[in-house]
This record gives structure tokens, C-alpha cells and sequence, in this order.
């Protein structure tokens, strides 16, 4: 008789965990060839954000600490950004997952700085090290 054990156990066998990587890197490039098309495609923006998001809250939290609302703010503003540079996206070049994280860290990076050249009187939020 199977178990809910047993279930689990074929999601903790490193061929099955490839498997779903290379899945997700496979829906992942088909959601930013849609937004390459489409940068209003908001189901395709979310299959990004499903994927990566990790890597995409990684970058926030880099850039501008572990403050929730900067963190998420950041977040919204690097989504953005992909859908608007979803159309530079080249699946031949460079994996899905990849081009997320380089897009993610860049905008981060574009924010932080934009953010400290205006001069930002409030208490700067330290970039972690």
C-alpha cells in the first residue's frame, strides 16, 4: 500500500529534482518569450516570478537590506523591469534563469544607486556585504 511517504519520496530523488529544474527553466524561458511579445502579459510575469523569485528577492535583499517595504518595493520595480526587458531575452545565449538573476541584480543595483544619488536624508538602508 503507497503511503504520503512514499509520495514524497520520489520528489527527494536528484533525477526527478533535474527533472523539475529543467521544467521550470522550460516555462520560465516560454513566460519571457511571451513578455517579449506581450510586457502586459501579467500571467507570464508571474510564471517568471513563480521561478525565480527566489533569485529576484535574493537581489532586493543585496542591494537594500532586510527592511520588508524596500525589499518589496524593489521587488516590484525589478519585475517591472523584466517585462520591459523581456524583448533582449535570447534563449540561445543565456538560460532563463540566469538572464532573471543578471536583469534582477542589475535594476537592484540601478535602484541603489539612483536611491543615493538623490541624497536620500532618511537613514540609508546598508547594501549587504
Amino acid at each position: 500500500m503507497k503511503t504520503q511517504v512514499d509520495d514524497l519520496r520520489k520528489f527527494s530523488n536528484p533525477k526527478n529534482t533535474q527533472v523539475r529544474k529543467r521544467e521550470l527553466s522550460r516555462s520560465t524561458q516560454d513566460a519571457l518569450l511571451r513578455l517579449a511579445a506581450n510586457p502586459q502579459d501579467a500571467c507570464a510575469l508571474v510564471t517568471v516570478y513563480d521561478s525565480c523569485g527566489t533569485d529576484v528577492k535574493a537581489s532586493a535583499i543585496r542591494w537594500f537590506g532586510r527592511d520588508n517595504e524596500v525589499r518589496n518595493r524593489a521587488v516590484n520595480s525589478i519585475l517591472v523591469a523584466i517585462g520591459r526587458r523581456a524583448g533582449s531575452y535570447d534563449p540561445q545565449s543565456l538560460g532563463a534563469t540566469e538572464w532573471v538573476s543578471r536583469v534582477a541584480d542589475a535594476e537592484a543595483r540601478r535602484l541603489r544607486e539612483a536611491l543615493d544619488t538623490a541624497g536620500n536624508k532618511g537613514p540609508r538602508t546598508r547594501r549587504a556585504v
